[in-house]
């Protein structure tokens, strides 16, 4: 049994202007290809139901009921958009709020196995320098950062050293922007000599690289991050390439006996669910989760807890637009 917790970081004070494939909990520089899937998969195809609840001892019960059914909305529909990041009178967030329905889909991104894309506050590094694409710290035991010639960090010319890269990339690609028609092993690595001649290291789907590659406003809902007044409630191609590389199954073939399709569905205010939400305490927002492996290089989630901060300490924004009409729960659509 492994065990990790993955946080959100909150980015205040912010200004009103523009600011910044997918990684796997518990990929590592000695294992980098690492693929987490889903509580419930242990190789057999079909459709995985994975159940999502709110704690009973939950505070903001009634206030994130529509938030979490569109975010497991949006789980499901596996779709992604580009621009998916909306500032001030784009969306529907008051000023000074952050929107707890964007915070809460990073975290059941997380809870169902996909990591940050960037390298984040578990790097050790600090400021924009968390914006490169995630990788170990190679032998030198120390992360190497260089923008490269075009400047920005996380970009394809990031100049890494030995860094050991853990972001999934298309080959012939590299554009996190842009989702091929395949999604597998065929078709997505991790390994650097799989990179597009002149590409140096993996690109991710950071805000500023997406302005770079022609997607402005468009960000990986598992980039670490969340800024006030932010809508960041759909899924970018690099969410929907994570998931779709677990669904692959553990051959990490598409149309293979052991695909699977992940069905997320609320289950109610239970305490028995594959992923439980709570609203409160002190922390901003994390998922801590359990895994156990199931064959080479192929893990599965066997608890994961969404623990978003108290209503008392942070300024959420309750969603009460709904996105879809039909939410899927644990006994069908309502």
């Amino acid at each position: 049994m492994i065990g990790t917790r993955l946080a959100l970081l909150v980015l205040l004070p912010i200004s009103s202007g523009p600011l910044w494939a997918s990684a796997f909990i518990f990929s590592g520089e000695s294992n980098p290809d690492v693929i987490l899937h889903p509580s419930g998969y242990t190789g057999t195809g079909g459709d995985l139901q994975v159940e999502v609840c709110i704690a009973t001892d939950s505070e903001s019960i009634d206030d994130m009921q529509i938030s979490l059914a569109n975010s497991i909305a949006i789980w499901n529909r596996l779709e992604p958009a580009s621009p998916n990041s909306f500032r001030g009178g784009n969306n529907n967030i008051p000023s000074g709020q952050i929107d707890f329905e964007s915070v809460l889909t990073h975290e059941i991104g997380h809870c169902i196995g996909l990591a940050h894309v960037n390298a984040a506050s578990e790097s050790g590094l600090g400021g924009n320098n968390r914006n490169y694409t995630k990788a170990g710290d190679g032998p030198n035991n120390e992360l190497d950062i260089n923008p490269g010639p075009d400047g920005v960090r996380g970009s394809a010319d990031d100049i890494r050293g030995d860094d050991v890269n853990l972001h999934w990339f298309e080959l012939g690609s590299n554009n996190p922007f842009i989702l091929g028609d395949v999604v597998d092993a065929s078709t997505y690595s991790v390994e650097l000599a799989d990179l597009p001649p002149g590409d140096s290291f993996a690109a991710n789907a950071d805000l500023a690289v997406s302005s770079l590659l022609g997607f402005p406003n468009t960000e990986a809902i598992m980039q670490q991050g969340a800024r006030t007044d932010e809508d960041q409630r759909l899924l970018a191609v690099s969410d929907v390439a994570g998931i779709r590389l677990g669904m692959a199954g553990l051959d990490r073939m598409e149309g293979t006996a052991d695909d699977y399709r992940l069905r997320l569905v609320y289950g109610g205010v239970r305490d028995d669910c594959d992923i439980t939400v709570t609203v409160g305490g002190s922390s901003f927002a994390f998922c801590s989760l359990g895994g156990s492996s199931i064959g080479p290089d192929n893990r599965r989630v066997t608890t994961g807890n969404a623990v978003m901060g108290s209503a008392d300490n942070f300024n959420w924004f309750f969603n009460d637009v709904e996105f879809l009409p039909q939410v899927l729960f644990s006994d069908g659509f309502e």
